[in-house]
């Protein structure tokens, strides 16, 4: 049987509160492991902040360098979900709506409103995606 995939990155924890933990990752281009990375824009770099539910809260402290993990699959479903299913409806309905009325404006403005639907959507199943897509936290072994 094959072992899971994980992704993990190293983070800061920044707060804690009873039973999750809020961890700072710095998120950089893909560039950012390249030899030539001394020349480029240090804009490249942002910090994300994730709220992640811990069992074991108290056993972390303010300011803690841990690792953040998460399934490979869970993380390809965020993707799919974030970005690949969205352009798909933006690109179908611009092109329907086109070859049926020829008007670009209307067709754009459909695809746009679809988007938004879209999102609003995803936005209301979202316990129900906190529970399939789960971050761990564990303390980083030295």
């Amino acid at each position: 049987m094959r072992e899971k995939e994980t992704i993990c990155k190293e983070g800061i924890i920044r707060d804690i509160r009873d039973g999750e933990v809020l961890i700072e990752i710095i998120v950089s281009s893909a560039c950012g492991g390249c030899h030539a990375k001394s020349i480029c824009i240090p804009s490249d770099r942002r910090e994300e902040k994730i709220w992640v539910n811990t069992m074991n809260s108290k056993d972390y402290s303010v300011g803690e360098v841990v690792n953040l993990s998460l399934d490979s699959s869970a993380g390809n479903k965020a993707v799919i979900l974030a970005y690949v299913v969205p352009l798909c409806i933006l690109l179908i309905i611009l092109f329907v709506i086109f070859a049926f009325t020829a008007n670009e404006l209307l067709s754009v403005g459909v695809s746009v409103i679809c988007v938004l639907s879209y999102y609003l959507i995803l936005k209301s199943f979202n316990k129900k995606l906190e529970k399939e897509i789960i971050f761990r936290v564990q303390k980083k072994v030295e």
